[in-house]
């Protein structure tokens, strides 16, 4: 899975890193299947968060359960982010 966004205005780097941070060390461990984070920024403020999982169910279960309960941690991430600008891509590795 592949994200492209820019953050709400007033949302310092620092601050998405930290929320970013929470993710990767509390919440994605609690799910099966997932491998690891990648974040990158642009020089024009676009952030690329790249997110592993073992396999596409996994990923899909990961999606769906985020549907039913979203966990603090994904609230104060998703709060960071200008959705009108996110962008969502999915790809599955050949080799």
């Amino acid at each position: 899975e592949i994200v492209k966004f820019k953050l709400k205005e007033g949302i310092t780097d620092v601050q998405f890193i930290e929320a970013e941070q929470v993710l990767r060390d509390v919440e994605m461990n609690k799910f099966e299947g997932y491998v690891g984070r990648e974040l990158y920024k642009c020089e024009d403020g676009q952030w690329s968060n790249i997110v592993r999982f073992n396999g596409k169910e996994t990923m899909n279960a990961f999606l769906s359960s985020l549907k039913e309960v979203k966990p603090e941690g994904f609230k104060v991430y998703g709060s960071m982010i200008d959705f009108s600008t996110a962008r969502l891509e999915f790809f599955t590795k050949l080799f």
